[in-house]
């Protein structure tokens, strides 16, 4: 197998120079790589949908805006959505929001220090990166749940809250237009996230009976992903059934399997995209993926007791681990089968197995570089930007781990 580099999604690269595109006259639309925002000049004032990642790359689009911002709506409560609102708040808009979106505010302040770090694992930036925008989030001025319609010069705006990858949701039609402008409920060309390894379970069956209720209205034009992609016509009919039947069939495998009594761990390998949308321009699996997928769906419907006794009251993973370690009894015998593993390109069983070893003995610096030796197989050929992000922290943490122990023993020589 050749070997690639690994390369981990670095939003501060990435994420910080807005692309800015005209629709029509008077609809603007900007993106970057992870975020995206929406614009639309109604002759009595300016309507912005999402707000891009952060101060930053806002500022860098505020003066493309002709008109004076009347109305902010935000599609959720992301950092990817609300980030940069800060910036466009001089005229003292109206900030229209779901009701449960203020609390999603109040939670990440609570729990910064989490989020800092799973922030660091899952977009490869400095820990501090989300921390120090929370300061920088604007609260609503108006909450909502339900329907709320407004209009503005030539548009009106209809605003439906619902339940997606977030339970604070919202999505945006204006009529005059056909358009709808729906938040994260399609990603763009990447496969719904629908499940993260470091997030709280998003909502499968609430975000597919939403993006039903949208094509019922048969929009002409989708803005989605914050309003950094646009999809029209055909497009955007295509977009929403591949997402639709995506959905719908990987929700019903699991609760079919949950009903079944499969355990995740083989639930996760069972489950399966249909084969006609494995090639599906709209489900590209670099962001998320279908066994993301299923741990979320099985969250949600099943509590953690997987009816094995074993695990209802656990001991510390770490206490386990090391009785079966001295079981084994010989560290070689154990790095001898990792290794064997490792030739019959088992990289993933190879891992857990050598977690006996590095559970029980976290400093052996021989078992840390064949974890990286491992990890770097599973990553090089792994298309998801979460995934690989997280191979790519483990990778460094355990290259960190090596240099102290190192220190320590230059340190202390026995």
């Amino acid at each position: 197998m050749s070997e690639k580099k690994i390369k981990p999604l670095n939003i501060i690269t990435d994420g910080m120079n807005p692309v800015i595109k005209k629709h029509i006259e008077g609809v603007y639309y900007a993106s970057t790589l992870i975020s995206g925002m929406v614009w639309f000049e109604t002759g009595e004032g300016a309507v912005v949908i999402d707000t891009l990642i952060n101060i930053p790359s806002a500022e860098k689009v505020l003066n493309s805006i002709h008109e004076k911002i009347k109305f902010i709506i935000y599609t959720h409560g992301h950092a990817d959505h609300v980030g940069g609102a800060k910036v466009f708040i001089a005229d003292n808009p109206e900030i229209i929001a779901n009701k449960y979106l203020p609390e999603r505010f109040d939670r990440y302040k609570f729990l910064e220090p989490y989020r800092n770090l799973i922030a660091g694992m899952q977009f490869n930036v400095p820990s501090t990166i989300f921390g120090k925008g929370v300061k920088n989030y604007v609260y609503p001025t108006k909450i909502f749940l339900g329907d709320y319609t407004f209009k503005l010069g030539k548009y009106t705006f209809e605003l439906h809250t619902g339940r997606g990858e977030t339970d604070d949701a919202v999505w945006v039609y204006i009529p005059e237009l056909n358009t709808a402008i729906i938040g994260d409920f399609i990603m763009g060309p990447w496969f719904p996230n629908i499940g993260n390894p470091w997030k709280p379970t998003r909502f499968a069956l609430d975000w597919v009976k939403e993006l039903e209720r949208i094509r019922l209205l048969e929009p002409e034009y989708i803005f989605c992903s914050g309003g950094g992609y646009l999809f029209k016509g055909e497009q955007a009919k295509k977009a929403m059934n591949d997402n639709i039947e995506v959905i719908r069939s990987l929700h019903d495998q699991v609760v079919e399997l949950i009903n079944e009594g499969m355990h995740i761990t083989e639930m996760i390998h069972t489950v399966k995209v249909p084969k006609h949308l494995n090639n599906s321009p709209f489900l590209k699996q670099n962001y998320s993926r279908p066994e993301f997928f299923v741990y979320n769906v099985y969250r949600w419907y099943h509590g953690y007791y997987d009816h094995n006794p074993a695990h209802l009251i656990p001991r510390p993973e770490r206490e386990v681990m090391k009785e079966i370690y001295s079981l084994i009894g010989s560290k070689e015998k154990l790095i001898n089968r990792v290794n064997k593993l490792f030739e019959q390109k088992q990289e993933q069983l190879a891992l857990q197995v050598l977690d006996v070893l590095i559970q029980s003995e976290p400093e052996d610096i021989e078992a840390l570089k064949l974890r990286m030796k491992l990890v770097k197989i599973l990553a090089q050929d792994d298309t998801c930007v979460m995934s690989k992000n997280a191979y790519f922290y483990s990778t460094k943490e355990d290259k960190k781990t090596i240099r102290q122990i190192r220190k320590k023993s230059k340190d202390f020589p026995s």
